[in-house]
């Protein structure tokens, strides 16, 4: 069995050539093999070379039969011989040795007439007509080898004609001028028009080659073209899906930025660490960053002090007071006391980077200042597991949310303060000041009490229009105002100036202004419907809270104090009294 399964392996290679030698028979098409042209040959020219030369090899065979003396059958012979040659030649590709058949036959024609005793008044003159068209057939590109080998016969023939008349050779049949210049002209007249057909036809074939050469040109620059196009579509289409992924994903963010404005504002009525709290788990869990932390800054001991954070190492960063020092290492210290955003996109390798062992994650940082006017009163601290994770759109965001949580803050504190002192925020009676907020240019929103509005603008808060200035005078920014209006009540105004002296407000700007103004007017009247319930509540608390403390008295005297004191602290006032009855003299009231 070994031996068996020996052989057989050892045959097996030899299979494989057998097999491939059959598959290349069966494939071989011989109609192919002799006229489909091959790389670098001219348009046909293999196919009319080895058809006309293979009929010449033919013909040549079949005139030994009629031939009967020696040199013309000896000549026949080599005729034969040459054609076979320049077939095979034609076979192989190599066409210059076409022209050598012509050229032969021609001589084996004369001497045939001449050993056949018929001499210039042979028919078989008439082949020399065929050598030509032949000859034509196979110069492709000129006339001149024609031309030339058509002389060669007519000179052939003409010295044939010449030796018959001066006695040279045999002349039976009475060759004389006459039949000499018929002769020519006969063969002259027949190769002219032959050499006519055939210029006519070299043109359209040139013009014809040019024609294909052109398309084909065309072809592949369109090939190139289309490619070209498809490329750049691609391209387009790669560039479209990832501005529309970067879109979805700067929305979301929006979005998200959006919700934590909203709870966050919901929670105003919260303890300020409850806030700061609920603020770094909303940022954490909406925009996903590894660890938020919220410090404070303490002013007089110059500590920024972490009074809120979501991830595990921030917990335990609370539990151990963590604060660093306004101005010391780290980014937080760099931006408590510049009060300008800092990132670190490879905390490794940044230098203000403070390696914090209770974030061991982290891998870029940003950090941005809560300012209030102009203040720095705390940092937004925000870590990411990567590298460079924070773009310039995610600073802005978080500089926004940064500016809200400055404002919060501020309210949160009156809130507090009044809570503990058992006052309330705005006290009974006093009136609502006008106030606004401005950004500026460093990324800090400010808030006043006193309008800033540009005097040329005057009109949009006084009529509710529209106020465009693109071409001020000197000195005056480009400015656009839009009142905020409810219920056709003009409520607020949104002014926006650039520094740009040239710019010009466009119709897109002014409608994305008005529809900000008219979704703001909706929130504000929503705002102060809140606040207006809000006030009626503690109205309402205050005097419950001055009836108890009145009514828990049956004393007159501590009524009388209880009643003038908590009217005091509820009012504001600085002085209060309270007087029951008339008949009090002078020195008394006095003394009241």
């Amino acid at each position: 069995m070994l031996g068996v399964n020996s052989k057989s392996k050892e045959k097996t290679p030899d299979s494989k050539p057998r097999i491939k030698r059959r598959n290349s028979m069966e494939n071989f098409n011989i109609r192919d093999y002799f006229l489909k042209d091959r790389p670098g040959e001219e348009l046909g020219q293999r196919g009319e070379a080895i058809i006309t030369q293979g009929l010449a090899l033919m013909v040549t065979l079949l005139a030994i039969a009629a031939l009967q003396t020696p040199l013309a059958l000896t000549t026949s012979a080599i005729t034969n011989l040459v054609a076979l040659f320049v077939f095979i030649q034609a076979v192989r590709g190599k066409f210059g040795y076409l022209i050598l058949f012509p050229m032969v036959t021609a001589i084996s024609i004369c001497i045939a007439a001449i050993a056949e005793g018929r001499g210039s008044h042979d028919l078989v003159w008439v082949g020399v007509v065929g050598l030509f068209l032949l000859a034509h057939v196979h110069s492709r590109k000129s006339n001149f080898t024609p031309i030339l080998l058509g002389t060669f016969m007519l000179v052939l023939f003409s010295g044939t004609a010449l030796a018959e008349m001066n006695g040279i050779l045999p002349n039976p049949y009475g060759t004389d001028l006459e039949h000499l210049l018929l002769g020519v002209l006969y063969l002259s007249s027949i190769m002219g028009a032959m050499t006519a057909v055939f210029h006519r036809h070299r043109r359209l074939l040139g013009s014809s080659l040019e024609s294909r050469a052109a398309a084909i040109q065309a072809q592949n620059e369109l090939k190139i073209l289309n490619n070209t196009l498809e490329n750049q579509v691609r391209e387009r289409t790669e560039q479209l899906e990832e501005s529309n992924r970067n879109l979805l994903a700067k929305t979301a963010r929006l979005q998200a930025a959006s919700e934590i404005s909203q709870e966050l504002t919901n929670n105003i009525k919260n303890s300020t660490n409850n806030l700061l709290h609920s603020a770094a788990r909303l940022i954490s869990e909406k925009l996903g960053y590894y660890h938020v932390g919220i410090f404070l800054v303490d002013s007089p001991r110059g500590f920024a002090v972490l009074h809120a954070a979501n991830s595990k190492g921030g917990q335990q960063m609370l539990e151990r007071h963590h604060q660093l020092k306004v101005g010391g290492t780290g980014i937080v210290g760099y931006v408590s006391q510049s009060g300008r955003l800092r990132i670190a996109s490879n905390t490794g390798a940044d230098a203000v980077f403070f390696n914090n062992p209770f974030l061991p994650e982290t891998r870029s940082e940003i950090a941005l200042p809560i300012k209030l006017v102009n203040s720095v009163i705390g940092v937004l601290d925000v870590q990411s597991t990567q590298s460079a994770a924070f773009s310039d759109e995610d600073a802005s965001i978080l500089m926004t949310i940064a500016n809200q949580l400055a404002v919060l803050l501020s309210r949160s504190e009156d809130t507090e303060t009044s809570r503990q002192s058992g006052r309330l925020i705005v006290p009974l009676g006093a009136k609502e000041l006008q106030i606004g907020y401005s950004f500026r240019p460093d990324g800090s929103i400010v808030s006043f009490s006193k309008s800033e509005i540009n005097p040329s603008l005057e009109k949009s808060l006084a009529m509710g229009e529209i106020v465009s200035v693109s071409s001020p005078g000197k000195g005056v920014a480009p400015s656009l105002a839009v009142p905020v209006k409810y219920r056709e009540q003009v409520i607020g105004l949104i002014q926006i100036e650039s520094d740009d002296t040239g710019r010009t407000w466009t119709e897109d700007e002014i409608q994305l202004v008005q529809a900000i103004a008219d979704r703001a007017a909706l929130a504000l009247e929503n705002a102060r419907l809140f606040e207006d319930a809000t006030r009626r509540a503690h109205q309402e608390e205050t005097i419950l809270h001055v009836t108890t403390q009145i009514g828990a008295s049956t004393d007159f005297e501590r009524i009388m104090q209880t009643t003038i004191q908590e009217l005091g602290l509820a009012l504001g006032a600085s002085r209060s009294f309270i007087q029951i009855g008339d008949s009090m003299n002078a020195d008394e009231k006095e003394a009241q």
